[in-house]
């Protein structure tokens, strides 16, 4: 008889690492908005900002899956595949349902053919593409937005995570 592995005080840093690595990208992704883009203010930088958020994303959702399923081989069942780990995280929080359907939003901006590039090296450069068989216009003051509903986020999974304490992103960002 196989027994079932009880996640130890050891995998908790990792937990932690992994909400550590979310608020990491997200200030990879504060620098490219208030830094790259005001000087650069291009697509790619855009697109590359909206790379950021997903991977912050990523580390969150990785990081809530570990809180929640305390139990090794449950936890397993839900770290394969992006549809199986966003399922889990709204069914473990559902208070966070409206926040993946955003992180969904963005996988499919970043996976989505640039159509225009307009008004590149200027104040308003925006995006054009197609999302969902309609066009996105996605400016900076979008992307801001975009930033900003990400670190709601992640201050969410500090929530369900460290019960309120050690908020990484009030230090540095």
């Amino acid at each position: 008889m196989q027994q079932k592995v009880k996640i130890s005080p050891a995998n908790i840093t990792e937990k932690n690492e992994n909400y550590h690595n979310a608020v990491k990208e997200i200030t990879r992704a504060d620098h490219l908005i208030y830094v790259s883009l005001k000087y650069s203010r291009t697509i790619d930088v855009i697109k590359s900002i909206v790379s950021r958020l997903i991977e912050a994303y990523n580390f969150a959702i990785i990081a809530s899956l570990e809180t929640f399923y305390t139990d090794e081989d449950e936890l397993k069942k839900y770290l394969h595949g992006f549809k199986t780990q966003t399922e889990a995280v709204v069914k473990a929080f559902p208070d966070t349902k409206e926040d993946i359907e955003f992180y969904k939003y963005l996988r499919k901006l970043k996976n989505a053919p640039v159509n225009a590039r307009l008004n590149e090296f200027r104040r308003h450069v925006t995006l054009v593409t197609e999302i969902d068989d309609k066009e996105v216009h996605v400016k900076t003051d979008d992307i801001e937005e975009y930033y900003e509903k990400t670190k709601s986020f992640l201050r969410k999974v500090n929530q369900n995570i460290h019960k309120g304490e050690d908020d990484l992103l009030s230090r540095g960002n």
